[in-house]
C-alpha cells in the first residue's frame, strides 16, 4: 500500500509545496519564464498551480479540457514537449491560450513516486529555448517534492496516532480509578466494579469515560448512595 494513501490534495501543506516547486523549477531552468505544476494522487484527486495568475489559469485550462502537454505527460514515461507552439498541432486549444500569454515553447516533465505523479511544465518565450538539458535539475526538485509530501503525511499520521494513544491511555487510567472507587464503595472485586460502570454506561447511553469521570468527581462519602441500585448481583 502506498505510504501516501490518504494524503490530501487540498491541504495547506500540499498547496504550499506545489507553489514552492513551481518557483524553484522556474528559477533553476535556463530560459524558463513560467512554470505549471500538476499533482495527481493515487486516488485520482489532483491539484494544479502556476507561478503567476495567467500561468495558473493555463494549468487549470489543461485540467478542465483534458488537453495539453501536461495532460499527456501524466501517462508518459518521458517529457512531453513542443519546441515551437506556433507550428504545434497536437493541442490546438492549449496552443491558442499559451501563445496568447506569449509562450513559444513548452516542456512537461513527469516524475512518479509512491503512487503519485507530479508534472512540472516549463514555458519559454523563445522557440526551442527549453532543451532536454533543462530536465535534470527540475527532476531532482520534483523528486524532492514527492518525498516531502510523503514525509509530511507520515508526520501527520503519526501525530494523530500518538494523540489517539494518549487519549486511550488517559481513558484507561480514568476508568481504572473509577473502578477502584466503586470497589471500595460497594465492597466488590474489580470485575464486578467494572460491570457496574459498564451497566451504568449502557443503561444511560453515555460513554464509559463520561461515567468514570462522574464517579471520580463524586465525593467518596456519597458514592455508595449514588450507586444504590447498581450493586453487583454476585461476588
Amino acid at each position: 500500500m502506498s505510504r501516501a494513501a490518504g494524503l490530501s490534495a487540498e491541504s495547506a501543506s500540499t498547496a504550499r509545496r506545489i507553489t514552492q516547486l513551481g518557483v524553484r523549477a522556474r528559477d533553476c531552468a535556463p530560459a524558463c519564464c513560467a512554470t505549471t505544476v500538476s499533482l495527481r494522487l493515487a486516488d485520482g484527486r489532483s491539484r494544479t498551480a502556476g507561478t503567476h495568475p495567467d500561468i495558473d489559469a493555463l494549468a487549470s485550462f489543461e485540467q478542465d479540457t483534458g488537453e495539453g502537454p501536461g495532460i499527456d505527460a501524466l501517462t508518459s514515461p518521458t517529457a512531453v514537449s513542443s519546441g515551437d507552439l506556433v507550428s504545434e498541432t497536437r493541442w490546438p486549444r492549449f496552443r491558442y491560450h499559451a501563445l496568447g500569454m506569449g509562450l513559444r515553447t513548452f516542456r512537461a516533465l513527469p516524475v512518479r513516486g509512491d503512487g503519485m505523479v507530479v508534472v512540472v511544465g516549463l514555458g519559454g518565450y523563445r522557440a526551442g529555448s527549453l532543451p532536454p538539458s533543462a530536465e535534470p535539475p527540475v527532476r531532482a526538485l520534483a523528486e524532492e517534492f514527492l518525498d516531502g509530501l510523503v514525509r509530511d503525511h507520515d508526520l501527520a499520521t503519526l501525530t494523530v496516532e500518538v494523540g489517539q494513544l494518549r487519549g486511550a491511555l488517559a481513558t484507561r487510567a480514568l476508568v481504572d480509578r473509577a473502578t477502584g472507587m466503586v470497589m471500595r464503595a460497594l465492597d466488590c472485586d474489580a470485575d464486578q466494579a467494572f460491570e457496574v460502570l459498564r451497566g451504568i454506561s449502557q443503561g444511560t447511553n453515555r460513554k464509559l469515560r463520561r461515567i468514570a469521570q462522574e464517579i471520580v468527581e463524586t465525593d467518596s462519602r456519597l458514592l455508595a448512595r449514588r450507586l444504590r441500585g447498581h450493586r453487583p448481583t454476585s461476588r
